[in-house]
């Protein structure tokens, strides 16, 4: 009996071992997106709010000729994140922008992608606005053309 309770456990651990790794694997490549046509851009933006006022949304756009897999929330908590993603099936690039304003009479943040296959950018991302000073945007470009990664930091 007590060797069926080893194999037991131990056919259990393996299942156990076997499900997270998956789970790890998954995390590891949160932001990727399914891709119809080989080449088309995609873009995959994390935003974090790490300050202590909500970001309230304003204005997004999936660019010219994109459309949204995952659109920006209406509201963005202290302390929390979202993904945003967009694709461009029939397009050699990607411009993806989303902008939010920090709490409710402070400064916009502005947060910005272009994918292509010339370059990957954030430079129109920033703060700006009644009190932008007070808060800045760091940004991360995990991956590039043509399924771009970025991550953006609200301090």
């Amino acid at each position: 009996m007590q060797t069926t309770h080893r194999i037991t456990a131990g056919l259990a651990g393996l299942g156990a071992a076997t499900v997270l790794g998956f789970g790890l694997a998954g995390a590891a490549t949160a932001g990727t997106m399914p891709i119809t046509r080989p080449g088309e851009p995609t873009v995959a933006m994390t935003l974090t709010n790490h300050t202590d006022k909500t970001q309230y949304l304003i204005g997004a756009t999936p660019g010219q000729g994109g459309s949204w897999v995952n659109a920006p929330k209406t509201r963005l908590a202290p302390g929390t994140s979202e993904t945003i993603t967009a694709t461009a099936p029939f397009a050699n690039q990607l411009t993806v922008n989303a902008q939010y304003r920090v709490g409710l009479g402070g400064p916009v943040a502005n947060y910005e992608i272009h994918d292509s296959s010339h370059n990957v950018n954030t430079q129109f991302t920033g703060v700006s606005g009644n009190h932008a000073g007070n808060y800045w945007i760091h940004t991360n470009i995990s991956s590039h053309y043509p399924n771009a990664n970025v991550g953006y930091d609200l301090w």
